[in-house]
């Protein structure tokens, strides 16, 4: 889902190939772990499978740019006493306050919905729960 271009605004080729130090595995598999993060926020209202399956245009580019942030997150995580740069830092942060924004239906992103394959209705998972009963006195 995410390609190398995606990455060109937030940080350039030469200091992202310094980061991995030019082993494309280690790209390779803080995508891997990124798109299963993304997978766990969304999964609850989305249709994952056709989100991530998604190229090219067809892909949502905010969630594009939240896997990127996640992603450069855990690449800076690599460098020596995890000196992550600030505005990585803060854009980490608002990835992860969105995306629970969003599991929590506060938020919502242009993404093909889960439907219930027996009743074509949309479909949702709702999450029941209150605290016990305090008493005043």
């Amino acid at each position: 889902m995410i390609t190398r271009d995606d990455y060109l605004p937030q940080i350039k080729q030469n200091n992202l190939e310094s980061m991995i130090q030019a082993n494309p595995a280690i790209l390779t598999s803080a995508e891997a772990m990124v798109l299963d993060t993304l997978k766990s926020y969304l999964f609850d209202r989305y249709d994952t499978q056709k989100i991530f399956a998604s190229r090219g245009d067809e892909r949502n580019m905010h969630l594009v740019q939240c896997g990127v942030n996640l992603v450069l997150h855990l690449i800076y995580q690599r460098l020596p006493n995890h000196r992550i740069a600030p505005h990585v830092e803060s854009a980490y942060n608002e990835t992860i306050n969105f995306l629970e924004r969003v599991a929590d239906g506060k938020n919502g992103l242009d993404l093909p919905r889960k439907f219930n394959p027996k009743t074509g209705e949309g479909q949702q998972t709702f999450r029941w729960g209150s605290q016990t009963k305090r008493s005043l006195i």
